[in-house]
């Protein structure tokens, strides 16, 4: 079942992406097995570039392993999710995937306009990429609460005011020093010269 639904997603992205089908069909008759923490999959590369079925038992040119953490981020960050993959093989097809994994995009928006109408759709498409970014931003306003919060209320973080000020005293503190070692310096000097009493 889930190998239909793959084919199925893979021929309708791959017929709007020639580019796509000519980048895989370099690498025709080979077989791709895609195991995914409750399933796998296994395509074989088609002749035109595009996807078919393939037998389960028959040794695959590349296993991709994701996990389910990486299947997580596929829909949010297809990059940050092949980057957890294990990947097995031949390393030309693996190169040759990964380029069409994170450059084949799907206008979901478009399709989406045809079922429920412009107005809908952007406004759906509005809300998932919403939905897609909230992780993100949540995770910013948290690293920043929490700066704050350890900076301003517990005092363990030093504010930027606080570095700047003593980074001033710092430099401060130097140039003192820098004279006094000129003041001794000249003071040795004088010590030198003077006749010995």
């Amino acid at each position: 079942m889930l190998n239909e639904m793959v084919l199925a997603v893979a021929h309708y992205l791959l017929r709007q992406a020639q580019w796509a089908r000519m980048r895989l069909a370099e690498h025709a008759g080979k077989q791709i097995r895609l195991e995914l923490p409750l399933a796998i999959v296994v395509l074989r590369i088609a002749a035109d570039g595009d996807l078919e079925p393939a037998e389960p038992d028959d040794p695959a040119d590349l296993v991709i392993k994701l996990s389910p953490l990486a299947v997580a981020k596929w829909p949010i960050d297809r990059q940050a999710a092949w980057r957890e993959a294990r990947i097995e093989g031949d390393m030309e097809l693996a190169q040759a995937t990964s380029y069409v994994m994170a450059n084949l995009r799907w206008d979901y928006e478009d399709d989406l306009s045809r079922v429920v109408g412009d107005v809908a759709a952007h406004r759906i498409a509005r809300a998932v990429r919403h939905l897609a970014a909230w992780p993100a931003e949540a995770g910013e306003s948290l690293a920043r609460s929490a700066a704050e919060y350890f900076s301003e209320e517990r005092h363990v973080l030093a504010t930027p005011l606080s570095v700047e000020e003593f980074a001033q005293q710092v430099d401060q503190l130097r140039d003192a020093v820098e004279r006094l070692d000129k003041r001794i310096e000249r003071l040795a000097q004088r010590e030198a010269q003077a006749p010995p009493h």
